[in-house]
């Protein structure tokens, strides 16, 4: 990736920050909008953000923003104006200006302007200099932690990563910009009755690699006994990866989950789907495992055939002794998912860009990984 491209990410991760400050500081139904007038705007309000890590502080840096700004204050003259920014030479702080200050700033297009409209914007108007990345995004684990019943930083952390990838999806899903909106009451609902549990990159870079990877075991792959659960595993490939790591996680798949007892199955074989795998690999992978004497099943029973959920839907036994379920395709992943399998599902999907998202209402752990490795210490 570039370094605008890096900076560019960064930035979109700075709004998401700001918007869940905003989201809780606002009344629990007020709508608060994304990337519709600009970056973030209310009823009330009208905001730009503006993240510039590498560059210094000049009048001229926000000439730009402003000039759009004020172009909006001709349409809604009784809202306030915000920039909301980060430059790398200014502590935090609030900035209001006088009418020559604010010429000063529009240089050759201050007469673009009357001055009735330059001066009615200049009182609406504030520039407010912002905390560091690294502080802007603990201020807004803290806010959640202040309005929920989080009892501590690390549980606010993991929540938030469940509300900022909400509001991603809220911009990214919605081509008609009319639906960018979100109120604080929705994003409460999401940490009271959301399944979906999301470990990204945020909680990893603040808590380092080892402790992020920690925290998710003791969570969530940490048990003292296996409930009657039909496991999904899906884990998202770079397409790098050799066939000796991908058939060792398979197996570490299989040992955390698949539990065999004398007197009968504790625990099923889990499915396990991978994304960006080829055709070749998985029948190479499967070979492997059979030729290891694993017993496997993927709802194919003989060459050419059709899909047959029946066929996947087989429970372990100790007389068939399978222990491992292939999925091979998304397809197959959501009709296997929408079924009746007689017990509770679960999700855990262990991802590089981004998780596939399903209409289903499944209990789903949502785990940011770089590299396979990640994956089996997580399940050792």
């Amino acid at each position: 990736m570039s370094d605008g491209g890096y900076y560019a990410i960064k930035g979109f991760e700075f709004q998401i920050d700001k918007t869940i400050l905003e989201l809780f500081k606002a009344d629990d139904s007020t709508p608060i909008c994304l990337e519709q007038i600009q970056d973030i705007n209310t009823n009330d309000f009208v905001m730009q953000v503006k993240y510039k890590e590498t560059q210094k502080y000049t009048p001229a840096k926000i000439k730009e923003p402003i000039i759009q700004l004020i172009n909006e204050y001709q349409a809604f003259p009784i809202k306030k104006y915000y920039l909301y920014c980060y430059f790398n030479n200014f502590e935090k702080g609030k900035k209001i200006f006088t009418s020559n200050e604010f010429d000063r700033i529009l240089g050759n297009k201050k007469d673009n302007f009357p001055k009735p409209q330059k001066d009615g914007f200049v009182s609406n108007f504030e520039l407010h200099f912002s905390k560091s990345f690294q502080e802007h995004f603990i201020q807004a684990v803290e806010i959640i932690k202040t309005n929920t019943s989080c009892s501590n930083f690390d549980e606010a952390l993991v929540h938030y990563g469940s509300i900022a990838s909400h509001l991603r999806k809220i911009v990214t899903n919605n081509l008609d910009i009319k639906d960018r909106t979100c109120t604080k009451s929705e994003i409460l609902a999401i940490i009271t009755g959301n399944r979906k549990t999301v470990f990204d990159s945020a909680y990893r870079i603040y808590k380092g690699k080892q402790q992020y990877i920690a925290e998710i075991k003791r969570r969530h792959f940490t048990y003292r006994n296996i409930d009657h659960w039909e496991r999904f595993i899906i884990i998202e490939l770079s397409g790098t990866e050799d066939a000796s790591a991908i058939k060792t996680t398979v197996l570490n798949v299989k040992k955390k989950f698949y539990k065999k007892l004398v007197r009968g199955i504790k625990s099923g074989a889990p499915y396990i789907y991978f994304t960006n795998i080829s055709k070749d690999n998985l029948k190479r992978l499967k070979t492997e495992l059979i030729t290891e004497n694993n017993i496997i099943k993927d709802g194919y029973d003989f060459m050419d055939s059709d899909f047959h959920i029946k066929s996947l839907k087989v429970k372990s036994t100790i007389k068939n002794e399978i222990s491992i379920k292939f999925i091979n395709n998304e397809d197959n992943l959501k009709v296997m998912l929408g079924c009746n399998l007689g017990c509770a599902k679960k999700i855990y999907q262990f991802y590089r860009t981004t998780p596939i998202e399903f209409a289903f209402d499944i209990d789903t752990v949502n785990v940011e990984i770089s590299e396979l490795s990640d994956i089996q210490q997580i399940l050792k």
